[in-house]
């Protein structure tokens, strides 16, 4: 499998790969992880014109080019070596947003030679970046706004490789565990799927039964999970499961964005409002079927918005609903079936063999 992983600076790839790698290893599995980044300034010191990590942005253009393009050229001829690497990842960026203005972070010429299998673009919470980032002096001015659209850049322009080429494209939380790349890569008839949940109107810290379902869910399949990205929080400091949806809720109900610790214009929550929704329906998108995990008493716009959007393009969507209530006909409308507790969507699962490689047609 060969893979080419994007994402803005700040989401930490690297030690991510190297999750993948180690993984890899542990199952006999031998996966190099090539670096664009690392290959340019290997190159620029072994010809005596070495380049600074502050300032190779700042280069002229048509030197950046050639740079960038000795640096693929060395990785491709070291990728099609014989035998030598079947399994790759190439770390790279797509793009760089660097004062004002794109600036490439590829060479989709060398696309043709290296012909990747997939694509993957890690992506996290604004703020998570934002704290990363501020450690470097290159990028400490940064704002929000910058982050957010340089996020959104990064995600299209990587996506637009894929479609070019008719491969699959995933974006993926670094809050998600490894495994769910390596099984991508090394289990690819596995199928996937997107969790949906309610998020507002839950107590924080309850416990609702949603992580053990989800670790049941993970065990025949890969589980896109919507609160690996979260704007509102640093990664690994959130005491609820949440994709921003309810900070976001609390934010803009203030009458003023001058909360203690707030970074955000109002210009800002919007433009998280719509890359959440993007993102979320992204994530849908690229999975097999949804699961709905619903456990609120109250109607949750987003879980119906995301059963809608599944089902009308073609998804199954298979409902867990949890109240002793019986549920809406507006609920049970847009699923595929609908489950009054775990192990009756997990005895379905079982019986019609739905989780697990793609070795049948999904029923």
């Amino acid at each position: 499998m060969r893979v080419i992983c994007t994402g803005i600076s700040g989401t930490e790839r690297v030690g991510f790969l190297e999750e993948v790698a180690h993984l890899a290893g542990e199952a006999g599995r031998a996966l190099e992880i090539f670096d664009v980044r690392e290959a340019m300034f290997q190159i620029a010191q072994d010809v005596g014109e070495p380049v600074e990590e502050e300032t190779i942005l700042d280069m002229f253009p048509r030197a950046l080019v050639v740079l960038r393009a000795a640096a693929l050229e060395k990785i491709s001829s070291l990728s099609e070596q014989a035998g030598r690497h079947r399994h790759w990842i190439i770390n790279t960026h797509a793009v760089f947003r660097w004062k004002n203005t794109l600036i490439s972070g590829f060479d989709p010429f060398y696309l043709g030679r290296l012909k990747p299998d997939m694509y993957v673009t890690i992506t996290a919470g604004v703020l998570t970046v934002r704290d990363r980032l501020q450690q470097h002096p290159r990028w400490e001015e940064m704002t929000i706004e910058e982050l957010l659209i340089w996020r959104e850049e990064e995600q299209w322009a990587t996506e637009e490789m894929a479609r070019i080429h008719h491969k699959p494209q995933f974006l993926l939380g670094r809050a998600m565990p490894a495994r769910s790349l390596f099984r991508l890569m090394f289990e690819p008839k596995l199928r996937t799927a997107y969790l949906s949940y309610p998020m507002q109107h839950v107590e924080v810290g309850a416990e609702r039964g949603l992580a053990a379902f989800k670790r049941r869910l993970e065990q025949g399949l890969v589980v896109f999970d919507p609160a690996d990205v979260n704007d509102f929080d640093l990664e690994g400091s959130a005491v609820g499961r949440s994709d921003g949806t309810t900070e976001l809720a609390i934010v803009m109900q203030e009458e003023t964005m001058s909360r203690p610790g707030s970074v955000f214009a109002q210009r800002d929550l919007q433009h998280i409002a719509d890359q959440i929704v993007f993102r979320d329906y992204k994530l849908i998108s690229q999975s097999d079927m949804v699961i709905v995990f619903y456990d609120a008493m109250v109607p949750s716009p987003g879980v119906i918005s995301e059963m809608n959007y599944a089902l009308q393009t073609g998804k199954r969507v298979y409902g867990v609903w949890l109240p002793h209530n019986e549920p809406s006909p507006f609920f049970t409308r847009y699923l595929t079936k609908c489950f009054r507790s775990e192990d009756q969507l997990f005895r379905y699962f079982d019986r019609y063999r739905i989780a697990g490689r793609r070795t049948e047609a999904i029923r």
